[in-house]
């Protein structure tokens, strides 16, 4: 089957009862593009990134909260965002500000067969998993790992906004056959969250090893290979999340690893019961991040 182009992809969006495309949701973290270019200048300082994070008191709040929270264990308390970027650095700070922004796109006006709290759980623990699996393989930019666990199921999210009957169409069918949400959406939608998350990561200005591992977690042997091993990463975490029954991505099924993405991580040599040891501790301190929603 080809690669859908992005117009394949907003010309099935329109289809969806002729409802808004990705562009006309009010779901992108202004803040975060405007961080996301001031982090590609060599010259931004803590107090200037902390400026820019001030400028919505609301996201100044949560992010001091979230940086005081167990996840980060930090003894003494953090009182501005400057001292956070300080002793966090600039990555992470610019993480912490995209999972505080996701998190009011995950408060959406949810009921019946779709809890946003439980597909938030999910994604959270994702992002852990995936920041813990890539410790152990030893792949460089953890905090990456993080945010595309965290994004992964975005798209479902999106889906719900822009056709909330056809989200329950999909998880009626995912639950009366026993299949994946993804398969299901393909069926019944010809559209799935993997490509309406690549559109609002692209939208995003996110880097393309994110937008790779959100648009191909479910397929990584289609990622191009300089961003398959982050989208290997979210693959299995993605698994190993489910497995571990940290909340619900709107299945109940655990679907087998990827064989390229097994061997893409060398998972022979990895002590899984380890690895899953080490991702309920950090789970553990994550589920402070839970509490925001």
């Amino acid at each position: 089957m080809p690669t859908p182009t992005r117009g394949d992809i907003s010309t099935r969006l329109h289809a969806l009862g002729g409802l808004h495309t990705i562009k006309n949701l009010q779901t992108q973290p202004a803040v975060i593009a405007r961080i996301t270019q001031m982090l590609q200048n060599p010259t931004t300082n803590a107090e200037e990134l902390g400026l820019a994070i001030r400028t919505d008191q609301g996201l100044t709040t949560r992010v001091l909260r979230l940086v005081n929270s167990a996840f980060y264990g930090f003894p003494g308390k953090i009182g501005s965002i400057s001292h956070a970027v300080v002793l966090l650095g600039f990555s992470t700070v610019k993480n912490i500000v995209l999972t505080a922004s996701v998190l009011d796109i995950f408060k959406t006006n949810s009921g019946g067969k779709f809890n946003a709290r439980e597909v938030w759980k999910h994604s959270l623990a994702c992002g852990v998993t995936a920041q813990c699996l890539a410790r152990v393989v030893g792949y460089e930019f953890q905090e990456e790992c993080f945010v595309a666990g965290l994004l992964h199921d975005i798209g479902k999210v999106v889906l719900f906004q822009l056709a909330p009957d056809d989200f329950v169409r999909v998880v009626d069918c995912a639950d009366r056959t026993k299949t994946l949400f993804y398969d299901s959406e393909c069926k019944l939608l010809g559209i799935n969250h993997q490509e309406i998350g690549g559109m609002l990561i692209e939208q995003w200005r996110l880097p393309a090893k994110i937008l790779s591992a959100v648009s191909s977690h479910h397929n990584p042997a289609a990622a191009e290979d300089d961003d398959s091993k982050l989208t290997a990463i979210v693959h299995c975490a993605d698994i190993f999340a489910r497995a571990l029954g940290y909340g619900n991505g709107g299945d109940k099924k655990i679907p087998p690893i990827s064989d390229s993405a097994w061997d893409t991580l060398n998972l022979n040599g990895v002590n899984l019961e380890r690895l899953f040891d080490t991702i309920w501790s950090e789970w553990e301190k994550a589920e402070a991040y839970v509490q925001e929603v």
